[in-house]
């Protein structure tokens, strides 16, 4: 990239529409960066998506289609209606299962609690987040 000295500087909407033009049908033969176009024709190193904004306003690209959405879509999963195949000793089990397993993280939750307790009476330092803290 030529960069003078002496370079005019003008804004983007000092620019023609035939000189907008000019600029995407070079941008678009592959000669050049949207950068370079950008400080060849306004004297400025950062175009900031102005030359992407014309091409989308005069229909050098249609980008409308190819945007991803802002948002995650929802994922909707069926309800479970398989209980129909579990026979009745099967859901026990599984209750007993998760039973077990809520039993055991009670017990782990426990385990930290006490763990913090003695860290902060031995290193006399508040690791608990207090109820009144913002």
């Amino acid at each position: 990239m030529d960069k003078k000295k002496n370079a005019p500087i003008r804004h983007g909407n000092e620019i023609s529409v035939a000189e907008r033009h000019q600029m995407i049908q070079e941008y678009l033969s592959g000669g050049y960066t949207k950068q370079e176009i950008w400080y060849k024709y306004t004297g400025k190193t950062e175009e900031h998506g102005g030359l992407l904004k014309w091409m989308r306003m005069y229909g050098y690209i249609d980008d409308e289609i190819k945007r991803r959405p802002r948002f995650t879509p929802i994922i909707n999963f069926p309800i479970m209606d398989n209980s129909e195949d579990l026979n009745k000793s099967e859901l026990v089990a599984r209750i007993k299962q998760l039973e077990k397993e809520l039993q055991d993280t009670k017990l782990r939750e426990e385990g930290y609690r006490v763990m913090v307790e003695i860290a902060e009476k031995t290193f006399k330092i508040p690791i608990s987040k207090k109820s009144d803290t913002k």
